[in-house]
C-alpha cells in the first residue's frame, strides 16, 4: 500500500511539474523570441549578440513543447535544465539580476528530468 501512495504521489508531482514548468517555459521562449520583457536589454548586456536570444528561445519553447509528451518530458526538461543553468551562471558570474528565480527553475527543471527518467528495458 505504502508503494502505491508513494507511485500516486510521484505521478501527481511530475504532472504538476509538467505543467507549471512546460507553460512557464513556452511563455519564456516566446518571450525571448519576439523580444519582449526586457529579452533584448538583457541579452546586449551578456555581449554575445542577439543570436544568443533566438537560440535559447527556441532550446526553451521546444523543451517546453517536448515537456508536454510524456514519453519526451525527460528530454525537454533536460535542455531546459542546461538553458536556464546557463542563465543563472551568468546571473551570478555577471551580476546581471537576481539569481533566485533562474536557480529555481533549474533546480525544479532538473528534478522533472528525474522523475520522469524512463530507463531503457532490455
Amino acid at each position: 500500500m505504502p508503494s502505491e501512495v508513494t507511485g500516486k504521489v510521484r505521478r501527481i508531482f511530475t504532472w504538476v511539474l509538467r505543467v507549471l514548468l512546460g507553460l512557464a517555459f513556452l511563455a519564456i521562449g516566446i518571450e525571448k523570441l519576439t523580444g519582449t520583457q526586457g529579452t533584448i536589454p538583457f541579452f546586449d548586456a551578456i555581449g554575445w549578440g542577439q543570436w544568443f536570444r533566438y537560440a535559447s528561445g527556441a532550446l526553451d519553447t521546444v523543451g517546453a513543447l517536448l515537456i508536454f509528451v510524456p514519453l519526451w518530458t525527460s528530454y525537454g526538461a533536460l535542455i531546459i535544465t542546461c538553458t536556464v543553468g546557463l542563465g543563472t551562471v551568468l546571473c551570478f558570474t555577471m551580476h546581471l539580476f537576481n539569481p533566485i528565480f533562474p536557480l529555481v527553475m533549474t533546480l525544479l527543471a532538473a528534478t522533472l528530468v528525474w522523475l520522469a527518467w524512463r530507463p531503457k528495458v532490455a
